[in-house]
């Protein structure tokens, strides 16, 4: 009878010894975040006149893939693919956009859609890896998080995207409405990209 208790008694302390060892493994759930595809925007400015006058507009559409969930933000975005109709372009002015969709996207090569992925992100810094006139550059990119929300800008230079002469037609078009109060008429080859992402956490 004595044996039985004590076997009783060793059994009652190992289930006990394992229900502590077990709470003080449990680690609190790990948090992720994942861009919300739904609410993407892109903004963009150009720029004429020799004192670099921005003209301002959008892109009213936006198809994300690869959206993978990650522990932190900047995992999250990394490795998200995603295509931009160049039809969606939107700044307001009906003539500017048909001028822009057909002088200037018009005349690249195979650009219905600007495309890429999210290649690195590292603190406040990253690559996007862009295809545009059938060509693919890494394009750099600044990131503000403020909350959920991560604020990237880029500066595009359209000539590393052997663009010129889409460039040259958009000029040709807009020469006189692009003639600042010097006299000169200027189309810039640079356009910054502002675009506000929203992650779901």
């Amino acid at each position: 009878m004595k044996k039985i208790v004590l076997i009783l008694l060793a059994v009652v302390s190992l289930t006990a010894c394992k229900q502590k060892e077990k709470k003080g493994t449990e680690t609190t759930s790990t948090p992720t975040y994942q861009l919300d595809a739904e609410t993407v925007v892109v903004n963009w400015v150009g720029y004429k006149f020799t004192n670099k006058a921005g003209v301002k507009g959008q892109f009213q559409t936006t198809n994300v893939t690869n959206n993978q969930k990650g522990a932190t933000l900047n995992e999250a975005l990394t490795g998200v693919e995603f295509s931009i109709p160049v039809s969606s372009i939107f700044s307001n002015n009906g003539v500017r956009d048909a001028k822009l969709k057909s002088l200037f996207f018009g005349i690249m090569d195979n650009t219905e859609l600007l495309s890429g992925k999210v290649t690195s992100v590292t603190g406040t810094n990253g690559i996007v890896s862009l295809t545009m006139n059938n060509e693919t550059h890494d394009l750099p990119f600044t990131l503000n998080v403020q909350n959920n929300t991560a604020y990237l800008k880029a500066t595009i230079d359209i000539n590393e995207w052997h663009a010129e002469n889409a460039l040259a037609s958009l000029h040709k078009a807009c020469e006189l409405l692009h003639t600042g109060e010097d006299g000169v008429s200027k189309t810039w080859n640079t356009v910054d990209i502002d675009a506000v992402l929203n992650f779901i956490k």
